[in-house]
């Protein structure tokens, strides 16, 4: 029972909505990792005028 209802949701997720939902969920990890992106950046800005200060 429960493996059909998965099954479904699965089935109204994936065909009808994915559209919709993709951007939330890129929206939704680029807020979750948005502290190593902006460490990326900082490192990268940092090695390009050539002072390293963290590694």
């Amino acid at each position: 029972m429960s493996a059909e209802i998965l099954q479904a949701v699965v089935d109204i997720v994936f065909s009808g909505y994915m559209l919709y939902l993709a951007p939330f969920l890129f929206l939704l990890m680029v807020v979750l990792f948005a502290d190593r992106l902006i460490d990326l950046v900082t490192i990268s800005l940092e090695k390009s005028t050539g002072r390293r200060s963290r590694y």
